[in-house]
């Protein structure tokens, strides 16, 4: 396999590393206040638009999907930076070793920051990644390998030095003056705070994440055309849906006066929105992020998504391996799952375990790989799409800051990396953790039947061949009586298979009185004569259970 060795950029100023990381909870409720009011503008050309069907290609057709930061991933070119074309001549690791189904690319439009989460132009390739000619190769290659392509899609913010927000700081007359979110900010006390309003020119603008990120208007209609002719280009040039980043601050708590609804105007803008992608390709996706263990409050924006990433299901597997004990997740989901049906019947959830805005889990369970093994067979045999974060199926760690958790991927040992870092123009190269210096790479692991990968490639391919472990069979509780185990059932409405994950660092044994057919054992299964199944810690099994009426775990 090509060896790419990358270098992951650390920006100057530490403050912008966030990259557009959200708190986990929102302090705001519906609204700034009592009232439903809106911002005081003329908002009589807003419609409130009608829900849309879900895509149904991903509906009926997607399992499991892979997130890749491209700067990080495959380098083509050997300047230390990976590109579209890098990717393509992985295609295969995608496509056959993976299997996966789709791709969640981080931003790729210009940027002034490795990131790239602060657009300069909405319609160009960065060039850290390569050409226009490239990406169509690019998209033309996952397409032939049968694989999805979702952009990052940034349009709460843009560049401090887009041309757009260049022209709209010039002054109040500026024809793109009211693009963006300016205030006097003579009546301070009408706002709920002025945390995030940064002074400019005698006036100020509203940007939450960074100073160098300000946030559009959209009470502005123009705004708005122009974030639909943004999601008509990229259909057109062959994209499948977008990750909309920061859903939740389209309309954000400090943007706007006490009495807003913000997320009511959120969620009708995404109305509007996704009623627009659907009408340039129906089959087009649409997830957001809305960073929030609260799932009444996600539900909400289901009105105008498929799909939402599951933070709650995130927080939850995180403590569940830390605990070695079961906090109640498959409880939960369901909750999460019945909240979001009020929305709409046709919900797409996206489960994940951590992303590139979160430590990721190997650093999280202390670097215990039979732990991040079980992590795996929890996220790939959940209901939902399921979301693989890039070097998560090889063990990478990472800690904050955010460089550290999206270093290069690592693709084979040969080669080597100064830990010491070396200077690239503005940007300093941030330095390996120790763990990943060490790590053996696809290549080897591969070639190792025990590896982390190998168990991730198993159980991508068990998910996509047995039906009740996929994304829309349906999901129910089993009492085992015992918070070290971890039971549930999957069913496709003709089989139904019984998971089991064995929490803690000691056997765990039960009594059954079901029959069954093994399916999938992480390590060898011990049973005895008189009906006593023995796990052994950290381990998980899946049974077809299809032939028995009822499901009884005796610890």
């Amino acid at each position: 396999m090509k060896k790419s060795i990358l270098i992951i950029l650390l920006f100057l100023f530490t403050f912008t590393l966030a990259a557009c990381q959200e708190t986990e909870a929102p302090n705001d409720n519906d609204d700034n206040g009592d009232n439903d009011i809106v911002n005081g503008n003329d908002d009589e050309w807003k419609v409130q638009y009608d829900i849309v069907e879900s895509s149904n290609k991903f509906y009926e057709n997607v399992d499991t999907c892979y997130q890749i930061f491209p700067i990080s991933y495959a380098d083509s070119t050997g300047d230390g930076k990976g590109d579209f074309m890098g990717i393509v001549e992985n295609v295969e690791y995608l496509s056959e070793t993976l299997g996966i189904d789709c791709i969640w690319l981080n931003p790729f439009n210009p940027s002034t920051t490795y990131h790239k989460y602060d657009v300069t132009d909405y319609y160009g390739i960065d060039s850290d990644f390569g050409s226009m000619e490239d990406f169509d190769v690019f998209i033309e290659t996952m397409h032939d390998h049968d694989i999805l392509v979702l952009m990052d899609l940034v349009i709460n913010h843009s560049s401090f030095d887009n041309p757009w927000f260049i022209n709209s700081r010039r002054g109040e007359d500026a024809s793109k003056r009211d693009w963006y979110t300016w205030n006097d900010l003579d009546d301070r006390d009408a706002f709920p705070s002025t945390e995030g309003w940064h002074a400019y020119g005698g006036s100020y603008y509203y940007g939450s994440f960074w100073d160098r990120m300000p946030e559009f208007n959209y009470d502005n209609p123009e705004v708005r055309e122009e974030m639909h002719n943004i999601a008509e280009f990229w259909l057109e040039k062959g994209i499948d849906g977008f990750r909309i980043d920061a859903a939740r601050h389209i309309y954000d708590q400090n943007q706007y006066p006490r009495g807003t609804n913000i997320r009511r105007e959120s969620i009708d803008w995404f109305r509007e929105f996704n009623h627009y992608v659907k009408q340039v390709n129906p089959d087009a996706f649409v997830v957001g992020e809305v960073w929030t263990s609260d799932a009444q409050y996600v539900a909400g924006f289901y009105e105008g998504m498929d799909s939402n990433f599951n933070f709650r299901f995130s927080e939850d597997i995180i403590t569940t391996l830390q605990d070695g004990r079961d906090r109640g997740i498959i409880e939960n989901l369901l909750d999460s799952r019945s909240r979001y049906s009020e929305s709409r019947d046709d919900f797409i959830d996206s489960v994940f375990i951590t992303n590139h805005d979160q430590d990721r889990i190997m650093s999280e369970l202390s670097g215990d790989v039979d732990k991040a093994r079980q992590a795996a067979h929890i996220l790939l045999t959940m209901p939902s799409i399921a979301w693989i974060y890039y070097g998560e199926e090889i063990g990478m760690t990472g800690e904050k800051p955010d460089p550290s958790i999206r270093q290069p991927f690592i693709w084979d040992n040969d080669g080597t990396y100064s830990p010491e870092g070396v200077q690239s123009g503005w940007d300093a190269i941030h330095e390996w953790d120790e763990h990943n210096l060490e790590l053996d790479g696809v290549a080897e692991q591969l070639d190792d039947e025990d590896s982390l990968l190998n168990s991730y490639i198993e159980l991508i391919q068990l998910r996509r061949e047995h039906a009740p472990l996929g994304a829309r069979a349906s999901l129910e509780t089993v009492d085992d009586s015992d918070n070290r185990l971890l039971s549930y059932l999957r069913s496709d409405g003709e089989s139904t298979y019984l998971i089991i994950h064995n929490l803690s660092r000691l056997d765990r044994s039960f009594d059954y009185d079901f029959t069954y057919e093994l399916i999938h054992a992480s390590h060898p299964l011990i049973t005895d004569d008189n009906g006593e199944i023995t796990l052994e810690p950290l381990s998980t099994i899946i049974l077809d259970v299809s032939d028995s009426d009822q499901i009884t775990i005796n610890p």
